[in-house]
């Protein structure tokens, strides 16, 4: 286990991560993953409650938390592997306002999940079993609908490797109420694309930017 510091608009800022880890790598550069997006989000000065669905190690979480407007974030991460290292990180920067829970977010509750994943690249962890996955974890699954119930939730992001449909689909009443601003990476292979973009649809989104950052990112407003 490795451990990077860095200063980011003149605060420090640590993460531990493994050696060669692809996220990881940004860090021990000096800099966030994916700044671009994060900066973005950061200047809509969105209030209430941020919600960060495959949030990895932290690195999202961690700039919601100690950057943005969010009064509250809750970091929601399926694979117990990095939801270790995102426990860790959470402590190292003093992330008070985080709830973090070790669940897959889908459209039914309690349901068993294999989850797989490459040591390289643990940001790829997804329960579709890619070419590159050498090792896997299990846990069960939950809907935002339920984990989220009471929250004045004002964005949620999403990046879960083509599980996107099954998140947004187990979210239906949060979105229907609170309409937050969606950020989803997803790529047009996905098979999921139809469904994803009639449900957002439904709900009165459109799309209002595209970004690589370098993964495909679409941010969704009502």
């Amino acid at each position: 286990m490795k451990e990077s510091r860095f200063l980011y608009e003149n605060v420090e800022f640590i993460f531990q991560h493994l050696e060669n880890d692809h996220v990881a790598k940004n860090w021990k550069r000096g800099t966030f993953y994916e700044t671009q997006l994060l900066e973005l989000i950061r200047d809509k000065e969105l209030k209430g409650t941020y919600v960060d669905v495959g949030s990895h190690q932290g690195n999202h979480t961690v700039y919601f938390s100690k950057v943005c407007n969010a009064e509250k974030v809750v970091a929601v991460e399926g694979s117990p592997y990095n939801f270790s290292f995102l426990e860790s990180n959470l402590i190292l920067n003093n992330c008070s306002n985080v709830l973090a829970h070790n669940l897959i977010a889908s459209n039914e509750n309690d349901v068993e999940m294999e989850l797989f994943f490459n040591p390289m690249n643990t940001g790829n962890t997804s329960a579709y079993d890619f070419s590159d996955s050498i090792e896997k974890v299990s846990n069960k699954t939950i809907t935002l609908d339920d984990l989220l119930v009471g929250e004045k939730v004002s964005l949620i992001k999403l990046d879960i490797q083509d599980m996107e449909w099954f998140a947004l689909d187990g979210c239906r009443n949060i979105i229907k109420k609170n309409k937050p601003m969606l950020i989803i990476e997803w790529n047009e292979t996905n098979q999921h694309t139809s469904l994803i973009n009639q449900l957002l649809q439904e709900y009165g989104y459109n799309l209002s930017q595209t970004l690589y950052v370098p993964s495909l990112v679409h941010i969704y407003e009502a």
